[in-house]
């Protein structure tokens, strides 16, 4: 960090009149004017909590994406040219059809004063009405609170003699349980699928006259974890099993294990640093997501999850970024096949200062075309994608492998350049895998979209207490988000898991996403076969 010294406005422009008074140019000293100011003012800003780091990107024109033209600066002409280029494909208006509310309630109305059959009201017109096959639509949208409570008075009468108390039933249909099914999947939608931590829960129920403590929330989630732990261990097992695993990590902060590092050893503190992994494994016909919160990094869980993988299967392609702690532990090289993400390739030239403008744009050029080859291939099986990329990409991934052999000459080994043209060279075989095998991906994007479900629990939350409770959040998050990436319900989902407790327990992979629907018909088709009745005892 530079060592930070605090000026006086009086030290302040003393400073800028021996500036102004030297003999240096009138336009250096306005400059150097200029840079004072700006300082001073952005100190006086960070001093008042007024400076976001949105309005620093804005203030230094710094761009948030890694799209190609971002690298130009504004002035550029091509930069220009590019964001100018008119969108060929309109975007729709933004509104919402009817047929999207799918889970509205629908409500027929019939027209009060006409049926189909009746004679035309329109004066001087004696024609038939005939129903239309598209009604007229109309959607309602209401609001209401995460929880609604009814209280039922139930009508006691005593005895005035024995003293027998009768109390009115339930209405019929009415449970006896306070929280249903329902209400507890929103509970973990609204806090681990949505980001809302337990307290601002609390505290917007209590507003709404609904008192709903986190403890009570707490209680009422973590009373599922048998099923939803019995659950994760076939989420994990069917990752194991895919054809081909994307993951990675992210930092995560557990109060127990900071605390635990503060008193440990000074070569142990490390022990207690904690991970979040993701693991998206590929399948023929879904995606299971999976995430693993505890003290390791990506590659020694990855290792733990490959150990449940069926010993028949083909090699699995493991897609992963080039750092060492994402290489899977303890598991034999010639166990699967190792792919390195092209973003992180493409990342090492784009971060590139504006002095390698001419070997930053034609790697990235390079790496665009494949990627625009790759769009191509949407909607193609494994096999016909494979076949297309090596007709199309292989004479551009040659290309790039000769300009950068071409060019390592021209660069110091330890310079910017040379760095991010040794990182492709020596890492060639892994980022071309895409060349040689059907399922293996160009890069990790799916498992970075994965993390960000995590990042943004982190951000609202900031921490978890303990590591049970990081590994309970785990088991709901590799649930939701498997169903929801697999174009399933997730309130639905839960909702099911929750009701059937005991059938998940015993059965877990039934009751996978993929699974749980016809799982669910064959229960209840079997609750419904009424039983045979017993046979008559003979005379």
């Amino acid at each position: 960090m530079p060592k930070v010294t605090k000026l006086s406005q009086e030290q302040m422009d003393n400073f800028l009149a021996a500036i102004m008074n030297s003999n240096i140019s009138a336009e250096n000293a306005e400059f150097a004017k200029m840079l004072i100011h700006g300082n001073a003012w952005m100190a006086r800003q960070l001093e008042l909590g007024q400076l976001s780091i949105a309005k620093l990107r804005k203030l230094f024109q710094i761009q948030g994406s890694e799209k190609a033209q971002s690298r130009k600066p504004k002035n550029d002409p091509s930069s220009q040219a590019a964001s100018s280029t008119p969108d060929a494909d309109k975007k729709g208006h933004g509104r919402n059809s009817a047929d999207a509310y799918q889970g509205a309630t629908i409500v027929e109305v019939d027209h009060p004063e006409l049926s189909p059959g009746d004679t035309c009201p329109a004066e001087a017109c004696d024609g038939r009405l005939y129903e239309m096959s598209e009604p007229g639509t109309l959607v309602s949208v209401t609001g209401a609170p995460l929880a609604s409570a009814t209280r039922y008075n139930l009508q006691k009468l005593r005895c005035a003699i024995c003293e027998i108390i009768y109390t009115a039933p339930l209405p019929e249909g009415v449970s006896d349980k306070k929280y249903d099914a329902n209400f507890i999947a929103m509970l973990m939608i609204n806090k681990y699928f949505m980001s809302v931590p337990l307290y601002r829960q609390d505290r917007l129920q209590n507003h709404l006259g609904i008192p709903l403590p986190a403890s009570t929330q707490w209680d009422l989630m973590v009373a599922q974890e048998p099923m939803l732990k019995a659950l994760y261990k076939a989420f994990a097992q069917d990752a194991a099993n895919g054809v081909a695993l994307c993951y990675d990590d992210t930092s995560v902060k557990i109060m127990s294990e900071i605390k635990a590092a503060k008193t440990a050893k000074k070569g142990e503190k490390s022990q207690h640093t904690c991970f979040t992994t993701g693991i998206v494994s590929l399948h023929e016909d879904h995606r299971t997501y999976l995430y693993i919160t505890d003290n390791r990094t990506a590659g020694k869980c990855v290792a733990e999850i490959m150990a449940l993988r069926d010993a028949d299967l083909e090699l699995p392609i493991m897609m992963c970024d080039a750092l060492s702690a994402n290489i899977p532990q303890s598991i034999s090289e010639d166990l699967y096949i190792l792919c390195f993400c092209l973003v992180h390739a493409r990342r090492q030239f784009y971060e590139l200062p504006s002095g390698y403008d001419d070997v930053a744009d034609k790697v990235i050029g390079l790496i665009g075309t494949i990627y625009d080859h790759e769009a191509h291939t949407k909607g193609f099986s494994a096999e016909k994608r494979l076949a297309y990329h090596q007709e199309k990409s292989t004479p551009i991934m040659v290309e790039l492998k000769l300009y950068l052999e071409e060019q390592k000459s021209e660069f110091e080994p330890n310079s910017a350049a040379g760095n991010a043209i040794d990182y492709i060279l020596n890492r060639w075989t892994e980022l071309s895998q895409f060349l040689r095998h059907p399922h293996a991906p160009l890069d990790t994007n799916i498992v970075e979209r994965a993390l960000k479900l995590v990042i943004q629990v982190r951000k609202s939350a900031m921490f978890y207490k303990s590591l049970s409770s990081a590994a309970f959040a785990s088991y709901v998050q590799s649930a939701l988000y498997s169903a929801a990436q697999n174009d399933i319900n997730p309130c639905e989902y839960m909702c099911a898991l929750i009701e059937n407790e005991q059938a998940v327990i015993k059965n877990p992979t039934g009751w996978l996403p993929w699974h749980y629907k016809e799982t669910l018909k064959q229960s209840l088709e079997a609750f419904a076969k009424p039983e045979p009745l017993p046979l008559a005892a003979p005379d």
